[in-house]
């Protein structure tokens, strides 16, 4: 913006909005703030800078009701039998002093909307950039030197304490509404459902003005990028009247009352940075592609009062983050892939028989699953049985059930799918009567099985969580791309798929989040048990005190909660394993090697402890293992203490015998 619009919107904001008050609170509350606010992994002056702008909205009287009755409710479990550390879902110090305050409030329910449709490394810095630019204009109340790392955290913490809170259901409201356009909201990183940084920097002021001055404010976009964005936080949150002009499917308001305050004019022709345009035909470059549009503040006689362009820093841009929930996101996942180039009735047959196909398809998939003891080729030529994975049919009907909830499953087709696949080729495997016709428009047969592998692997990696019926309301990135190993990719058919341990483990996490969030590195999380995003936790099911009899190295849980240190009450959003730092010259004695083996109790525990220390963005933890054996030359009993870490070995059940699992 040019000098001239800055110093307007800085004595815009100035008449409207009058300065508020400091805080009335005691020195010795305000410390225990200060402190509630860091363990809960926010920041004190970063969530008081955040409401000094997002607080200043008037939120609509009935979402704010229902999103306080759906946040204010918390709960809490231990992670395991005896845990230092408790999975707590619902409030934290955070939402605790909005529902308290209606200023925090207002901020907190604005930040979990945009947590929830951005993906948040890439939001926080948009933000960091905004709101140095309002500070630099002087615009009134802005504060100086915005902290990335807090601005992130205080994201991170709306969003996993508001997570319950069914967002998605209002994106359906929206997309809802333009059924002859529908496909232009359902394509990959489609602009219509991410902001732009300008349509952001608008948005932060122009709304709360149009709030404040109904008759005498309005805001018009020049195109539908950002469109899902804007029609939720301009009309559902702040309750504006919002009109989009001249869509395919006609002028679409929302809300009947007055005039329009928000106008946003529907573009047949979105520009793309390159030339040409963005529809019919659409690119997968998260992101990159779209023509940002500018924002106008108008008055009364609709002259322009403000704007806010686009910038040319081709780096600071905000990245999509669709999400779905795990009920049904199967479904989702078919209804696109069959109304990408057409469109197919809900009740057309394609959907119940590639669903079956799917579910057959895992079961074929999970009986050439292999563990093998190399990473790399080559792999013995003989893997022993014992190897391959053979998931129970049981759980991967119930995995199914859940990923493509509304689809009534047939076993009866299932297995003769299975029958028809088994020791074929992918060529030779045939293809269901009613996919056959859609062939061509899916680019052909290959095609077609890539997508039934990748829904076939969610099936098999959401089949390995023990307490999939209560992970419904999961949120999930919506088409994440191919995120299984090569050799479910490049599969035959016919041939083994050599799978490494942490599969099932790497696929999930990169479902839930994308590999920027929280800094976190799927490179370097080498050692990570427990991994947190949105509210939820997805961790080994082998943590605790277990018998290493009856572990099974496959299964994982996800429950909702972020881990939080019952001693201190300090927040994190992954566990790992604490560096060994005392070693031990201990081993586990192998009695056998055969085909099978059943551990046997060589060495008995007489204590085992858990220690957690604190890292910047992770839980360390530690076991100490008390052993008993006898010395190997004198046969006298020896003590000795051990460390490990889950990931390293099993944990040894207390007042059993440890051994060695992988043996």
């Amino acid at each position: 913006m040019p000098f001239g619009t800055q110093l307007a919107l800085s004595l815009e904001l100035a008449q409207i909005f009058p300065i508020r008050e400091t805080l009335n609170i005691g020195v010795k509350q305000l410390e225990n703030l200060i402190r509630a606010l860091k363990r809960n992994g926010s920041d004190f002056l970063v969530e008081e800078d955040l409401a000094n702008v997002f607080g200043r909205g008037k939120i609509e009287p009935s979402l704010e009701k229902d999103f306080r009755d759906v946040v204010r409710i918390g709960s809490f479990q231990p992670l395991h039998a005896d845990s230092a550390i408790s999975l707590d879902a619902g409030p934290g110090a955070t939402v605790r002093r909005a529902l308290k305050d209606r200023f925090y409030m207002s901020s907190v329910i604005q930040l979990s909307f945009l947590a929830w449709m951005h993906e948040e490394t890439t939001l926080a810095a948009v933000l960091v950039e905004n709101m140095l630019w309002r500070y630099e204009s002087k615009v009134q109340g802005a504060t100086p030197d915005p902290d990335y790392d807090g601005i992130l955290k205080t994201l991170q913490a709306c969003s996993s304490q508001t997570s319950q809170y069914r967002w998605d259901n209002l994106v359906n409201l929206v997309e809802e509404r333009f059924q002859n356009s529908i496909q232009s909201f359902r394509t990959e990183a489609s602009p219509l459902r991410h902001l732009s940084p300008n349509l952001l920097l608008g948005a932060m002021d122009y709304f709360y003005m149009t709030q404040s001055l109904p008759e005498d404010r309005f805001v018009s976009v020049e195109n539908q990028t950002g469109l899902v964005p804007i029609v939720i936080w301009a009309h559902y949150i702040l309750g504006l009247t919002v009109l989009i002009k001249n869509s395919p499917d006609g002028d679409v308001a929302f809300g009947s009352f007055g005039s329009p305050q928000v106008i946003i004019q529907w573009s047949n022709t979105l520009s793309l940075p390159g030339g040409g345009t963005a529809w019919p035909g659409f690119a997968r470059s998260y992101g990159k592609w779209e023509s940002a549009p500018t924002i106008y503040l108008l008055d009364a006689e609709m002259q322009v009062l403000l704007q806010a362009e686009p910038n040319d820093n081709a780096g600071t841009r905000i990245e999509g983050q669709e999400c779905h929930r795990l009920r049904g996101y199967g479904t989702s996942f078919l209804q696109r892939l069959f109304n990408t180039k057409t469109l197919v009735a809900d009740d057309d047959p394609i959907y119940v028989e590639t669903a079956n196909l799917a579910v057959s398809f895992a079961i074929l998939l999970s009986r050439v699953m292999r563990r093998v003891s190399l990473p790399q080729p080559p792999h013995p030529p003989n893997v022993p049985h014992y190897c391959y994975i053979k998931t129970e049919h049981w759980r991967l009907f119930d995995a199914s059930n859940l990923l493509l909830w509304g689809i009534a499953l047939d076993k009866r087709k299932i297995g003769e799918y299975l029958e028809s696949l088994s020791g074929k080729s992918i060529e030779d495997m045939p293809i269901p009567t009613s996919a056959r016709n859609y062939l061509q428009k899916l680019s052909g047969k290959d095609i077609f099985f890539q997508e039934i592998k990748q829904l076939a692997s969610w099936i098999i990696s959401f089949a390995q969580v023990v307490n999939i019926g209560s992970c419904a309301d999961l949120p999930l990135r919506a088409a994440p791309g191919w995120m299984f190993c090569t050799g479910v990719l490049n599969w035959n058919g016919l041939d083994p798929i050599n799978i490494e341990a942490d599969v099932w483990f790497n696929l999930i996490m990169k479902m839930m989040r994308k590999d920027t969030t929280a800094g976190v590195s799927f490179v370097d999380s080498e050692g990570i048990f427990l991994t947190c995003h949105q509210g939820w936790s997805l961790f080994y099911s082998s943590i605790g005190d277990c018998d290493p009899g009856e572990i099974d190295c496959e299964l994982l849980c996800i429950k909702q909660g972020v881990p939080t240190n019952t001693r201190t009450g300090e927040r994190k959003y992954r566990i790992a394993d604490a560096p060994t730092v005392e070693q031990s010259d201990w081993t586990p004695k192998v009695f056998e090697r055969q085909d099978s083996y059943l551990p046997r109790c060589v060495t008995k525990v007489y204590e085992r402890k858990e220690h957690y220390s604190s890292r910047t963005d992770e839980f360390r933890l530690s076991i100490r293992f008390d052993i008993e054996e006898l010395d190997f030359h004198s046969r006298t009993p020896i003590q000795q203490k051990l460390f490990g870490g889950l990931s390293r070995q099993y944990p040894a059940p207390t007042g059993r015998r440890i051994v060695d699992p992988y043996h």
